[in-house]
């Protein structure tokens, strides 16, 4: 009786375990469905985030570049050289924005500095948006008011227009998109942003008239004016700009509103080994953001769909086969003498 009994339950107990079995590897792929949005968007916006804490020195360069020397009192050509720094002040960032500061020096060939601009600034770690908080200023104005992009794109940036603040005439003006080119074998969206003359100073020295091409031995006083044509190539995936030029163009105006002189006349560029570099940046973004919002979960939605099928097929109930059950009934339907005293 035991022995029968043990050999009914057999085929029960396996198949518990199989729908067991089915369960949890059902309970697996749904586990592994769930992580698909999670991946996609919650964990994609808290890990993808511009740093806190960075420290950079970058340079654009311009060859023949004019510009007015104002201890000879004359104008000159040559190579300038702008230089930009930008470190993160960790403490005054947290988990939505970070505070960098910026300061940029464009200089001559032999050192001579012709015009520098400093600021705090701070802003979205997402979507590179100016947040006017934390003791920002620009220069020594800390009334003038940031507003649109600084630094970065959003990660994912878009073919449309973007607001950007331009330091040097403390205005926000459009970066609007101007199409997409391969750099340096980057794909790459073009902005470009006209910044009309205007006024940045009243310049302390007193020019002479025979500089600004007027007749007499009197100097005057004149106001300094400045405009740029800027375009800056970003790597959409990142939002870093791997390529910048500036044309820029300053003159000096006297009183009566007429532009006598120009103070600098240069095409900046961003040099190619600071291309590579910024690429490099841009594509180690751009490999973490497409892990996390591709590949994993796609991965986590494939692995989730077949092992739910895995568990549904290992839980199905099976038919128990008759060939292999007739034996053990012919042998209950022998008579236990006929098989110990066979004739």
């Amino acid at each position: 009786m035991n022995a029968a009994a043990g050999q009914a339950a057999s085929p029960r107990g396996r198949m518990s375990l199989r729908r067991a079995a089915g369960l949890a590897l059902a309970g697996a792929g749904a586990f592994l469905l769930t992580l698909v949005p999670l991946l996609h968007g919650f964990v994609y916006d808290k890990v993808i985030r511009v740093p806190l804490e960075h420290s950079s020195l970058t340079h654009m360069y311009a060859e023949a570049a004019t510009y007015f020397d104002t201890a000879a009192m004359r104008s000159r050509v040559g190579d300038v050289i702008l230089t930009r720094a930008l470190n993160g002040d960790t403490g005054a960032g947290d988990d939505q924005r970070a505070v960098w500061l910026e300061s940029s020096s464009l200089d001559t060939a032999d050192g001579d500095r012709l015009d520098y601009h400093e600021r705090r600034v701070a802003f979205d770690r997402r979507t590179g948006a100016i947040v006017n908080c934390c003791g920002e200023y620009v220069d020594d104005d800390p009334a003038a008011r940031q507003a649109g992009l600084a630094f970065r794109w959003p990660f994912g940036a878009q073919k449309r227009d973007y607001e950007y603040f331009d330091p040097q005439v403390k205005r926000t003006l459009p970066m609007v998109f101007d199409g997409q080119e391969t750099v340096e074998g980057v794909t790459a969206y073009r902005y470009r942003q006209s910044v009309p003359a205007t006024k940045i100073e009243d310049v302390a020295t007193r020019i002479p008239g025979s500089a600004l091409g007027l007749p007499g031995d009197r100097s005057f006083t004149v106001t300094r004016w400045a405009q740029t044509e800027r375009t800056v190539w970003v790597e959409p995936v990142s939002g870093v700009p791997v390529k910048f030029e500036e044309k820029r163009r300053e003159t000096f105006r006297t009183a009566d509103g007429v532009e006598r002189l120009v103070a600098l006349a240069a095409d900046l560029r961003t040099p190619d080994d600071e291309i590579a570099v910024n690429e490099a940046e841009a594509a180690a973004y751009a490999s973490w953001s497409r892990w996390l919002r591709t590949i994993l979960p796609i991965g986590a939605a494939g692995a989730g769909v077949l092992l739910i099928a895995l568990g549904i097929w290992a839980s199905w109930p099976r038919r128990r086969s008759r060939r292999g059950s007739a034996p053990a009934q012919d042998e209950q339907q022998v008579p236990r003498h006929d098989l110990a005293n066979p004739r």
